[in-house]
């Protein structure tokens, strides 16, 4: 097997660049033969390597040409870690969390609260509190990194408003810039974007149900999306409270055979309006990547706030309808 890159360039730079040397232990399964890993995961040319494992043990040594780099990793059985190459004595855990210096010790922490989180709301306090204290740094970037898709592409553009540059460079070399222009255009403050749908000879349309002078909650949803159909509950109370002149619930069935729409409408109590077999329609006019997506609109059709869920959504419309 080849020697690391970073073990060779540790070698060369080490009288120079000894206040940047680094140096990653860490234990895996002993049937785990290789350790591979991605240097500079967030550049633009990251570069793949890999050593290997004696033992149930592996070392990762080198040094920093310039600000330490994010570095992502697996073993050739899929157990993932992480760390950032800070000048020091770095450990990666068992189940891949990193420790023994401040960004990676960031990390851990952060993993460890995440995974002991019971709702959405502790978890969008838990980022919201994060990302307060790690605006500038690479943990700060891991952290929106590792959960973009829970936040999505226009709540992640408000969190990215307030960071600095080292986590807006590393999350839009992630995620193309084309991707957030496309998402702006539907964020909250933005007029409805309408779409239509056929289902048994007849066409619905986003603007049947949006811009008429309701508030309109609307469910972008499928029957096998587990997420989603936790959320139905939910909104079946938000319907049976508050549907009305004020206020009403549409469910949009996304990416799903309409037989299997009807059957999940029937087991979970549905009986708000569907636009139904929607399929890619309402996804593509709305930059949804992920289901469940709830979007709440103004009466004149004006998106509110997206991206609800639980407690947040009860709260949306109720402040809404105040």
């Amino acid at each position: 097997m080849k020697k690391s890159i970073l073990f060779v360039m540790s070698l060369v730079l080490l009288a120079s660049c000894t206040n940047k040397s680094f140096k990653v232990t860490g234990e895996v399964p002993e049937d785990v033969k290789f350790v591979y890993y991605t240097y500079n995961f967030f550049d633009d040319d990251p570069q793949l390597d890999s050593v290997a494992v004696a033992d149930g043990k592996f070392v990762i040594e080198g040094a920093n040409e310039a600000d330490p780099v994010f570095v992502t990793g697996a073993t050739d059985q899929s157990v993932q870690f992480w760390f950032v190459s800070e000048p020091g004595e770095i450990s990666i855990s068992k189940d891949g969390l990193p420790s023994g210096t401040p960004l990676n010790d960031a990390i851990k922490g952060f993993l460890e609260k995440a995974n002991k989180v019971e709702t959405e709301a502790e978890l969008d306090a838990l980022i919201d509190s994060f990302m307060k204290e790690h605006p500038n740094d690479l943990s700060g970037a891991f952290c929106l990194y590792l959960l973009s898709d829970y936040i999505g592409l226009n709540n992640l553009t408000t969190y990215l408003d307030n960071c600095g540059d080292v986590v807006k460079d590393a999350i839009h070399k992630i995620i193309p810039q084309e991707k957030f222009e496309k998402a702006a255009k539907t964020a909250a403050g933005t007029m409805f974007t309408d779409f239509e749908a056929e289902y048994e000879g007849q066409v619905q349309k986003l603007s049947d149900y949006v811009g008429k002078g309701k508030y309109v909650l609307v469910d972008f949803w499928a029957s096998w999306c587990g997420p989603c159909r936790q959320e139905i509950p939910t909104i079946i109370d938000l319907y049976e409270k508050y549907n009305g002149e004020k206020f009403t619930v549409l469910g949009v069935a996304t990416w799903d055979k309409p037989e299997d729409t009807k059957q999940a409408m029937e087991e979970l109590g549905i009986k708000y309006p569907q636009i139904m077999n929607a399929q890619q329609a309402g996804s593509d006019a709305y930059n949804i990547e992920g289901i469940p997506e709830i979007i709440l609109f103004a009466p004149d059709g004006t998106i509110v706030k997206r991206g609800l869920r639980g407690e947040a959504m009860v709260k949306a419309v109720e402040e809404a309808l105040k």
